[in-house]
């Protein structure tokens, strides 16, 4: 199968994952275990390098932040998930899963809750290839639903198998909404707003000082020439002073909002208590309930 770019974009993730589960570190973070079976090539390289402490090393100075930042957006996300189960969930929607496991990781915990992912088809279909030759089956509440989210309506095909605006449900959006206008990012909010109430959405975000040529956080400047050098700027940003703002005008009530700081406290801090590492800088991630 030929490589499409979101692909190795997904790849570029997955071996993220990879690596900070090799590592092991012991921050009650729930390692993804399935994410080496998407990578190969350099990604497969990356993963694989020995010594660990020179691999991460490597990645930090190539990449500041992007190896904290795997650990604490996976970490984070998995939090708000197992929350919601716990809370009575009926549907979970994954946007744009690319290499995603959760609905494997918690299929035990997920098996009386409906699970779509929705994603680009060559990106999907390399992902269900990969999985089957793995021992991993997929359970029979997971939907695996190929979309062009250019071309194609969510809702629409949504609907087609069987998703229900009338149950409670969490969208997770993970390292989308950047790369998309505002009015794309406030028809996902709208989506999830249309849901039975409870229904939430949880999502990573850059500040908008960052799109607007502010390259002075963590990691920022680095970011910044990887974008400008794969032709993929960030279109969407909102500082922390606007979230809530943006978040009510899409039907929606802003529940947790953390950056940088409070994200690397919640899961950076080593039993010493002295940080792993850093995190990215322009990057927050937010949790929206309908009410």
């Amino acid at each position: 199968m030929q490589m499409h770019k979101a692909i190795k974009s997904a790849q570029a993730v997955a071996a993220l994952r990879a690596a900070t589960q090799q590592d092991n570190i012991n921050l009650g973070y729930q390692a993804d275990y399935l994410a080496d079976n998407f990578i190969d090539g350099q990604y497969s390289m990356l993963a694989k390098m020995r010594p660990r402490w020179l691999r991460r090393k490597l990645i930090e100075r190539l990449h500041p932040g992007s190896y904290c930042f795997s650990i604490i957006r996976t970490q984070h996300i998995d939090k708000i998930l197992q929350q919601q189960i716990d809370s009575g969930i009926e549907q979970v929607v994954i946007l744009g899963a690319g290499y995603d496991t959760r609905a494997l990781r918690y299929k035990k915990v997920l098996r009386s809750v409906n699970v779509f992912e929705l994603d680009f088809p060559p990106t999907q279909a390399y992902k269900l290839n990969q999985l089957k030759q793995t021992d991993c089956n997929i359970p029979d509440n997971v939907s695996y639903i190929p979309i062009d989210f250019n071309q194609e309506d969510i809702a629409l095909e949504l609907k087609k198998n069987n998703f229900s605006f009338s149950k409670i449900t969490l969208f997770i959006w993970e390292g989308v909404s950047y790369y998309l206008e505002k009015e794309v990012v406030s028809y996902i909010l709208k989506l999830t707003a249309q849901c039975a109430k409870g229904s939430s959405i949880v999502f990573d975000y850059s500040l908008r000082s960052f799109v607007n040529g502010d390259h002075s956080t963590y990691g920022g400047k680095q970011i910044a020439h990887w974008l400008k050098k794969i032709n993929e700027p960030f279109l969407f940003g909102c500082n922390s002073d606007e979230i809530n703002r943006f978040v009510i005008d899409n039907n929606l009530k802003l529940d947790s909002d953390f950056g940088a700081d409070e994200l690397e406290n919640l899961y950076l801090l080593k039993p010493d208590n002295k940080l792993l590492g850093r995190t990215l800088g322009h990057v927050r991630i937010a949790h929206c309930v309908n009410e």
